[in-house]
């Protein structure tokens, strides 16, 4: 390791700043050495909250370096602001695998400046030291003309004479013959080997020893699927205009889209590639050049890019069993996966690829998976199947043709396609059309009898009139003015912004207000057996008002399966064995607690009844 300014171990360090934060005014930021490595960046980038998301649910994804500490000659004015991370390691790596004399022959040739406009050119010259040649302690024209004469012998001089020769005069030749330089390492000369430029500034040539944004390689799978889409619709305009056949085997336009789109989601693209190029496409044409970034992006392993038929047919040679593992592995795992979108509490949509059996999807929702039927398009919502009883925070609403409201999901939810006998992949169309169904989160509280949906972008203008909604229309007189009773809580006002100011002189009555407008709240609320978990303004335990399926609705019970198949109708060993789950797990309850109806509408104090005597039934017979 190279002896830098100041006695450091390290040639310098950069301040990297969560741009998102900078940019609502709050400097977050670490100090980061190199160089340095991919699990160490991961943490400081956790730390300063890349990849966090903010209050609106949008993550920080972009960084820059505030400032640097630099201890290496010539080298702080070349870094800028948004510097390529894999590309400063690589120099950093590059410095601190030098010997003294290596790092003296790189000052040298920064102090020369002629490879060091950018970090580009500065790690080319790192790999061209060659190039450069140091005489040590020679400061001057003068001493370069003693050396070369008197230690070189590059002429014999004669002893009587050698007070006679200007010395600096030969000395600025030698200098101007050999394009020399004076720093301060010393002369340096050009040795006259040629400049190689071994980085071409791609990330591609960074050696993967040196790189450290490698965690940050993973596609998000949303990100893959829009991306794979944006192909699929280029791809298809590409083929309808310029392949006849194409276009008469797909005559609606956009037909085939989702066919391209599930091949490059599956990695099957080397087809795709071949139809391109016999339309006369390049790597240096938009579709190709596109595809190849689509592979890099995603991991693509070419070995896997085959039609399992085909393959098999071609392999006679039975000590091949290892090719026909792949193929059995790289068959199994395509029809074990499929693609979902996961609907989240609080949370935008994302699409997800999962494992399609039952563990996989219990894994999702966080325990046994209930399933409805609720739109007209092959699809199913999958959700815990007591969400509502064990308390999972409420999601979306569903709503009927008028747009109501008639049930709620409780907990995260899967929205899956339906396939010829089970759950199957979303298409693209109808991930789009149900992302942009679900995209505004909800919250949701009882009001009055009433259930209120907020969506999550509009909350603080919706909570802050919310008041006004639930007004009685009676007023309440205070020394300090007459104020609107609202119907709200006093844990729904403080939820909605709003804070006590005073009371009213009979004690009945909250004054609340919120800097601006204030309203009267009842001082005393009835008590409730489930009360609403206003901080959140969610509902906790008050699900028994809507009156959906979801969550905690009635299914099809054993029995009603078992007469549909003994009518031949097909029936799903997977709902079977959640029917049984269900109905044992319902038999458990009744004996252990009361039902979510009886919590929610507790018995009325009503006069005891007595049994009717016989006499009485007889007299009124």
């Amino acid at each position: 390791m190279p002896y830098y300014d100041h006695d450091k171990d390290y040639p310098f360090a950069a301040f990297i700043t969560n741009l998102g934060k900078y940019n609502e005014g709050e400097l977050v930021g670490e100090w980061v050495k190199f160089p340095t490595t991919a699990e160490e960046l991961k943490e400081v980038f956790k730390r300063i909250g890349i990849g966090q998301k903010d209050d609106f649910g949008q993550p920080y994804e972009e960084w820059f370096i505030t400032d640097y500490d630099c201890y290496v000659d010539g080298l702080y004015s070349k870094l800028g602001e948004y510097e390529n991370l894999d590309e400063l390691n690589y120099l950093a790596s590059k410095l601190d695998e030098m010997s003294e004399s290596e790092y003296a022959q790189f000052q040298a040739g920064m102090e020369m400046g002629d490879h060091c406009g950018s970090l580009q050119e500065i790690i080319n010259l790192t790999e061209n030291l060659d190039c450069y040649e140091i005489y040590p302690n020679i400061e001057d024209y003068d001493d370069l003309g003693r050396y070369y004469i008197e230690e070189l012998d590059v002429m014999q001089v004669p002893e009587h004479l050698q007070n006679y020769i200007d010395y600096e005069a030969y000395g600025r030749d030698v200098a101007l013959e050999e394009n020399g330089t004076f720093t301060d390492q010393g002369y340096v000369r050009d040795t006259g080997d040629s400049f190689h430029d071994y980085y071409d500034g791609e990330r591609g040539s960074i050696p993967d020893e040196y790189r450290v944004m490698t965690f940050q390689d993973d596609l998000p799978e949303e990100e893959k699927s829009e991306w794979a889409m944006d192909i699929a619709f280029d791809m298809d305009e590409f083929f309808r205009q310029n392949d006849p056949q194409y276009a008469a085997e797909h005559p609606e336009a956009h037909a085939a889209k989702e066919e391209l789109y599930e091949n490059l989601m599956a990695g099957r693209i080397s087809t795709l590639d071949e139809k391109l190029a016999a339309l006369g496409q390049t790597q240096e044409d938009y579709l190709p050049s596109e595809i190849e970034k689509f592979k890099d992006a995603t991991g693509y392993e070419e070995f896997l890019d085959f039609d399992p038929a085909e393959v098999k047919a071609a392999l006679d040679d039975p000590d091949k069993s290892h090719a026909d593992e792949m193929l059995s592995a790289a068959e199994r795992a395509a029809s074990e996966k499929m693609t979902v979108l996961v609907v989240e509490p609080m949370k935008e949509p994302y699409v997800k690829e999962i494992n399609s059996d039952l563990h996989s999807l219990q894994a999702e929702v966080g325990g046994d998976i209930g399933a409805t039927y609720p739109y007209s398009d092959p699809v199913a919502l999958v959700c815990n199947d007591e969400g509502k009883l064990i308390g999972l925070d409420l999601n979306r609403g569903l709503r009927d043709e008028n747009g109501e409201i008639y049930d709620i999901v409780a907990g995260t939810f899967l929205v899956v396609g339906l396939g010829e006998e089970d759950f199957a992949s979303l298409s693209p169309e109808l991930i789009q059309k149900y992302t942009e169904q679900f995209k505004t989160p909800e919250r949701f509280m009882q009001i009055n009898g009433n259930i209120v949906v907020l969506p999550v972008p509009a909350e603080k203008q919706d909570l802050a009139y919310l008041p006004d909604r639930f007004e009685t229309g009676e007023r309440v007189q205070t020394p300090r003015g007459s104020f609107q009773v609202t119907a709200m809580s006093r844990e729904q006002m403080e939820a909605a912004g709003y804070g006590v100011h005073h009371i009213s002189d009979d004690g009945k009555y909250l004054i609340m207000g919120n800097g601006t407008r204030a309203f009267a709240v009842a001082a005393e609320q009835p008590e409730k057996d489930n009360p609403l978990r206003t901080a959140e303004m969610t509902l906790e335990d008050d699900y028994g008002m809507i009156d959906g399926v979801i969550n905690n609705g009635p299914k099809q019970t054993v029995a009603e399966l078992e007469e549909q198949a003994k009518s031949g109708k097909p029936v799903s060993l997977m709902e079977l064995a959640q029917a049984a789950r269900r109905e044992q797990a319902q038999a458990a309850r009744q004996e252990k607690k009361p039902s979510v109806l009886a919590k929610l509408c507790p018995p009325v104090n009503e006069p005891k009844k007595t049994a009717r005597s016989k006499r009485a039934e007889r007299e009124l017979l």
